[in-house]
């Protein structure tokens, strides 16, 4: 949105870590910069907020796709990050299953990112949109609904990738008394 500034969208992340243990930022994808308006620090930029906010993140999580659209455009926005911030995002690659990727698909994607990102350790979230439906379904949260659901594994996989621990109510809460912030 090139109407918000980054140094607007900054004081609002500043005021979200105040009111909250951990901030979420979903951002779009591209992080091109507008090379002509780099030397016009207040020309409005078409990617300023999601640049601002993966700059600012104590974490960064990746996502894709688990298929072969996807893990590309996956290997080239990791390319993209790399210019704009040097610590390793966690990645994470959503819909792992064989009809898109073929036979053992959690190798195959891990092998792709190995060799072509240089990622060693993804998290990889497989499909399962019958468990991800029934739970929709009921109104219930996917711990709720599924508990044990590979699926629900991998979230917490992820959940304790980045420091964070499922309390008793199924919601995630940051371990000791570091806040986290993630882009």
């Amino acid at each position: 949105w090139p109407e918000v500034r980054p140094v607007s969208f900054a004081a609002v992340l500043r005021v979200a870590r105040e009111l909250t243990g951990w901030t979420v930022v979903d951002t779009a994808a591209s992080l091109e910069q507008d090379e002509e308006l780099s030397y016009d620090t207040a020309a409005p930029r078409r990617n300023g907020i999601t640049i601002q906010a993966v700059q600012d993140a104590d974490f960064v999580v990746a996502v894709g796709s688990a298929d072969p659209v996807g893990i590309q455009r996956l290997v080239r926005g990791l390319q993209d990050l790399a210019t704009v911030v040097s610590a390793s995002p966690v990645v994470v690659v959503n819909r792992v299953r064989a009809s898109a990727v073929g036979p053992a698909p959690e190798r195959a994607v891990r092998r792709a990112l190995a060799r072509y990102a240089g990622v060693d350790d993804p998290v990889l979230v497989p499909s399962d949109a019958a468990v991800l439906d029934a739970a929709v379904l009921q109104g219930r949260t996917l711990p709720e609904a599924a508990p044990t659901s590979p699926v629900r594994l991998a979230h917490a996989r992820l959940a304790g990738r980045l420091g964070l621990a499922a309390g008793a109510n199924g919601r995630a809460t940051a371990r000791g008394s570091r806040r986290l912030r993630i882009g």
